[in-house]
């Protein structure tokens, strides 16, 4: 019968280590810990893979995958954020040793707000999970935590704002913020629109153009928003149609760049995001109901109705709707 393999102790490194499968296992400085270690990864021969991988491993592997699998802008937002958790806990910490209080002390930066807090934190975790399904490990290290609260884009425009934005507007901007606000589409969606977009009163992305890469994005013109792209569609047969005065696409930073400036001089914030926002919550104040608003704006179901639809905000409507509850039949 094969001897067990049993802790020793490394006088050159100062710990405990011992043998398990032929792999070798550090179980720390301290000597009656160390052994507890020992005694529960022979329990659990499965949580000695833990043991012997590094998170900076796992980042790696992680980051190779959504890499090939997913769109650049999700690749680059997670290696930032993993890149800059490494830094954090360097490239030696074993799973087994991570702790709630160290994504606790990355994330607690000056710069970095709620909604950053709470990305950063749920990309750990997802590369977590993900190791798991793939077999690095056993279990998740840190299954639940407590995380900072996204901020919601709590940003809606009255008639009266959205005249003084585009009386600051110049140009193409526009045509490209009215199309936004005409047909509640994602800032995105107008930037990536082509003529091959474009059917009749319809623009259909196809499923691996669209936001979770499902199903197809359909978008319904009105008469305002197809005179907008109609006398496009034959001048620019190929790439996006709306450009701007270069006759270049518009880039997200472009954009904002463009916005920021307007919002110094109107005196309040002003983003693309925000006559998304503002479709959603004129079409609820003109009685659109919820089922086919969601459908209109792209989303599965009437949930995320509640993340643009701030009728809260509209002071005006709510007490009609208060006066029209109140009274006696």
């Amino acid at each position: 019968m094969p001897r067990q393999p049993k802790p020793y102790y490394r006088k050159a490194q100062n710990r405990w280590v011992c043998t398990i499968d032929g792999n070798r296992v550090t179980l720390g400085d301290d000597k009656e810990k160390a052994f507890e270690k020992y005694h529960a990864l022979m329990l659990d021969r499965s949580s000695v893979r833990a043991e012997l991988c590094t998170i900076y491993a796992l980042t790696q592997s992680y980051l190779d995958w959504v890499e090939a699998n997913r769109k650049a802008v999700t690749y680059g937002k997670q290696r930032h954020y993993l890149e800059s958790f490494i830094g954090a806990i360097g490239k030696s910490m074993k799973p087994a040793a991570i702790k709630p209080h160290h994504l606790t002390k990355w994330t607690n930066k000056d710069s970095w707000n709620s909604t950053s807090r709470n990305d950063a934190i749920t990309i750990v975790q997802r590369m977590f999970n993900w190791s798991v399904d793939q077999g690095y490990l056993s279990a998740t290290p840190i299954p639940r935590m407590k995380k900072p609260k996204s901020k919601r884009r709590e940003i809606v425009y009255t008639p009266d704002q959205w005249q003084q934005i585009k009386s600051h507007a110049i140009g193409p901007l526009i045509p490209f913020l009215d199309f936004i606000w005409g047909t509640g589409c994602r800032p995105k969606e107008a930037r990536t629109l082509q003529a091959k977009h474009v059917h009749d009163d319809l623009v259909i992305f196809p499923p691996d153009e669209s936001k979770g890469e499902a199903d197809s994005r359909v978008i319904f013109l009105t008469p305002e928003t197809e005179a907008i792209v109609k006398p496009l569609l034959a001048e620019r047969p190929t790439g996006p149609l709306l450009l701007n005065s270069r006759g270049n696409p518009w880039t997200k930073d472009s954009i904002k760049c463009r916005l920021t400036r307007i919002s110094e001089k109107v005196g309040f914030r002003v983003i693309a995001y925000g006559a998304r926002h503002s479709y959603a919550t004129n079409a609820l104040i003109r009685s659109v109901d919820t089922v086919s608003l969601s459908h209109l704006m792209g989303h599965k179901d009437t949930r995320m109705i509640n993340n643009y639809a701030h009728l809260a905000q509209n002071v005006d409507f709510l007490r009609k709707q208060a006066i029209a509850a109140s009274l006696k039949k």
